[in-house]
């Protein structure tokens, strides 16, 4: 691949880092506002779902990237490797259970902090890959 090729491919792949760790921030800012037992926003729980979707895994010994193609979910590449990179560092890598309670409108604010905390993850690690100088653009 030609330098200005490679260099169209890393700002694709900033573009998502940028946009899951907006999306992040979005869930984190919603989530600030709810309290048990208000009932989440449509945009929360559209945010929650695709989280939730993204989380479940059908079929474990595959991973995450088995659900690469599913709908409602994360399903770029680099969302997937950044919620792979946050399970894997989290002291509760799994806030599965917290986002069903939130879903099901049964959630203490435990449950409210444990996803802030997830999410918050998710966006700093998304930042982080965003802010990676070897995908910083180059022209020879």
């Amino acid at each position: 691949m030609t330098t200005v090729g490679v260099a169209m491919a890393n700002r694709g792949e900033r573009v998502n880092y940028l946009s899951l760790a907006l999306q992040a921030r979005s869930t984190i800012k919603r989530l600030s506002l709810l309290t048990p037992p208000a009932e989440p926003s449509s945009e929360l729980r559209s945010a929650l779902q695709a989280a939730l979707n993204s989380l479940s895994e059908s079929r474990p010994q595959e991973g995450l990237h088995s659900r690469l193609y599913d709908e409602g979910g994360f399903n770029r590449f680099e969302e997937i490797r950044t919620i792979e990179e946050v399970i894997r560092v989290l002291s509760d890598p799994n806030p599965k259970s917290e986002i069903e309670r939130i879903l099901a409108k049964n959630y203490t604010q435990a449950d409210v902090a444990a996803t802030v905390r997830f999410f918050s993850a998710l966006e700093n690690r998304a930042l982080y890959h965003y802010d990676d100088p070897s995908l910083t653009e180059t022209f020879r």
